[in-house]
């Protein structure tokens, strides 16, 4: 059996699948096989190939299908199907991380260590909750932007759980009735 053309995904969406055959570019007759044994497939409304950009656009209905008859119906084609794995961490997290963690390395490097992204923070909320409460505004911003500035202290923490399981079993008796 000839080994089958290497196919590689690169776009999928929950609707359109992507892939590039890049050994069969320009050969049309390929292109108008695979245009054809895939459209036969219950799960795929339609299939657009360009073989001069080596390209097969899957337009599908339900991706689960779509992956079962690749597996049972594919002769083909040989697919990565690991290749699809989504990222682990979204990249705006990412990137986002990055730029706080970066921000705090220079921040304490000026201040020699005095000052930290966290401690900016909860001065920047704590100083907008008491200008928010000598205006007046008691219905929202002034009390979120200090429950915001006192979760960032560690205000709101249970304390009284640590304390409960430091007592004696008697004095934990006594309490209890």
């Amino acid at each position: 059996m000839p080994d089958l053309p290497s196919a590689r995904i690169v776009h999928f969406t929950p609707r359109r699948l992507r892939l590039k055959v890049p050994e069969k570019r320009r050969d049309v007759a390929f292109f108008d096989f695979v245009r054809n044994r895939l459209a036969a497939w219950d799960s795929v409304e339609r299939v657009e190939t360009n073989p001069l950009t080596a390209s097969v656009l899957v337009h599908f209905s339900a991706p689960e299908q779509l992956f079962l008859e690749a597996v049972g119906k594919n002769d083909f084609l040989d697919i990565d199907l690991d290749a699809i794995a989504p990222p682990t961490e979204p990249v705006v997290t990412s990137a986002a991380i990055r730029s706080f963690v970066a921000g705090d390395n220079a921040l304490r490097s000026w201040t020699a260590n005095a000052i930290d992204v966290r401690t900016v923070v909860f001065l920047l909320l704590f100083v907008g909750g008491v200008y928010q409460l000598l205006r007046g505004r008691m219905s929202t911003p002034a009390p979120t932007l200090l429950w915001y500035a006192g979760s960032l202290l560690g205000l709101w923490r249970d304390h009284s759980v640590g304390a409960a399981d430091r007592a004696s079993p008697e004095q934990a008796a006594g309490r209890a009735g």
